[in-house]
This record gives C-alpha cells, sequence and structure tokens, in this order.
C-alpha cells in the first residue's frame, strides 16, 4: 500500500526511471525534471485544489475546511499542512520547495511564520516566482543541495514531501537526512514513499552518531488513513503516536 502515497504534485518512486534514471545521485536527469514537474501540476490542478483562494476556507479545529465549489485538497498536502498548523513553528523551512504551493498554503494558515523555501533547480526557482510572485518578497528562497550541506539557516521545523525518496547514488540519502537534521532546531516532518529507504532505521541509527545536534530524538507517525507523516522531534510530543520500526510505515 506505500505507493498510495503520492500522486500527483511530485512523482512517484518508479515513475519514468526507464527514461530518465541515472547511474549516480538520483533518479532523474534533473536537466529535463522540470518540464515533466510542469506537466503534471497541471494535470493535479484537474482533481484537487492546489492553492488556497483567499476568502474561500476556513480552519476549524486545526482543519483545513473549502468552501464546496472548490476541489478537494490532496489528501496528502492536507495532512502537510495540518501537521504542520499543529506544531505552530515560528520559522520553517522546505526542503524541494518545486512549484511554491506548499510554501504559500503555509503561509496563509500561518501568516506569522517567517518561511524558507529551497530546491536543487534554477528551473524549478523560477516555476516558483512565476507561479507564487508574492513569495519573492515575502519569502527567503534560495537554490541549495542538500546532499552536499546543510543550508546556511535555521529554523523550528524543516519539511519534504517525495525528495529523499529519489536520492540513492552513494547513500546520498543519509547525507541528506543529516543536513537537514542541522538545520532544524525542534521538527522535522517527512512525507516520502516508504519503501525507497529503510527510513526508521536510518533516522535513529543518525541519532546515534556522536555529532547529532540534537539532544533527544523521538520519531512519531501521524496518518490519515492512508498515507503516513513522520513527525521527528527534539522533545515528547503529547497526542503523536510514537512508531518503533521500519514496518509501521509500510502496513498502512
Amino acid at each position: 500500500m506505500i505507493n498510495k502515497l503520492i500522486k500527483g504534485c511530485c512523482l512517484k518512486a518508479g515513475e519514468f526511471h526507464s527514461k530518465f534514471k541515472r547511474l549516480y545521485k538520483d533518479d532523474y536527469n534533473w536537466s529535463q525534471y522540470n518540464k515533466i514537474y510542469a506537466k503534471q501540476i497541471s494535470e493535479v490542478e484537474k482533481e484537487h485544489t492546489l492553492i488556497l483562494p483567499d476568502r474561500k476556507y476556513s480552519i476549524v479545529e486545526g482543519k483545513i475546511v473549502l468552501e464546496p465549489s472548490l476541489l478537494p485538497l490532496h489528501p496528502v498536502h492536507r495532512l502537510l499542512y495540518e501537521t504542520i498548523y499543529e506544531l505552530k513553528p515560528c520559522s520553517l523551512l522546505e526542503v524541494g520547495s518545486g512549484c511554491g504551493d506548499h510554501l504559500a498554503n503555509i503561509q496563509k494558515i500561518l501568516p506569522d511564520t517567517e518561511i524558507n523555501g529551497c530546491d536543487l533547480l534554477e528551473d524549478q526557482m523560477r516555476f516558483l516566482s512565476a507561479r507564487h510572485p508574492e513569495l519573492k518578497t515575502d519569502t527567503n528562497l534560495f537554490v541549495h543541495d542538500i546532499t552536499i550541506s546543510p543550508p546556511n539557516i535555521s529554523v523550528d521545523l524543516v519539511y519534504t514531501q517525495a525528495v529523499i525518496m529519489h536520492i540513492h547514488g552513494k547513500k546520498r540519502h543519509l547525507k541528506a537526512l543529516r543536513n537537514i537534521f542541522q538545520s532544524s532546531k525542534k521538527y522535522i516532518d517527512l512525507i516520502e514513499n516508504w519503501g525507497e529507504h529503510n527510513f526508521y532505521d536510518d533516522i535513529y541509527n543518525i541519532s546515534k552518531e556522536p555529532d547529532f545536534p540534537w539532544d533527544a530524538c523521538k520519531i512519531y507517525g501521524k496518518d490519515n488513513g492512508k498515507n503516513i507523516l513522520i513527525v521527528i522531534s527534539n522533545t515528547v510530543l503529547r497526542g503523536y503516536n510514537e512508531l518503533h520500526n521500519n514496518k509501521e510505515l509500510l502496513n498502512i
């Protein structure tokens, strides 16, 4: 059931591999990725609301409620937004910000939160700027490869959606996870295809390394019945289900 995780605004692991697979670094020839990504965004918009329209949604007891005339939010996006809304970070960073929809939506539901976003590709940043020109002045956006070094930024929460799952060559996904920990002070939210790596063990093992930056590492799962989001916290979180092994990520 793991591949129910993501449909739409990010590519499932396995799609386009025969055409764009590389022998190192990750799953795609990134010079071609932006065209594929932009096309898929336009397809998903036929079925889901991707950008929260002003004055046509509300937040009721932590849940995003759209006006009946609107297409539904993608369930993965809803899970991500409502989890971040619940954690209420003062600052956040999206690694792999893509077209910027997540940043724009989170900025709307958490207007007092400092918003930052990075992406591997200049083309993606140009796409983001064209789709969300308001983000150019209200947020900190930059190009960065998370597998090389941590961003020069420290925030309460770092999140990814369908980013780590595409990184395979030379165990670069472990470098990416380590660098994410270096940039986060409190929380990390991940929504990925959990079959691509042994995410639980990778996170647990990183937390035991001598240079691990946090004093503690609690790994929680939050699900909507079909998808699981990992919340990693440096403190105990009430009301969250603590994970104990990787199988719990694969059994939904």
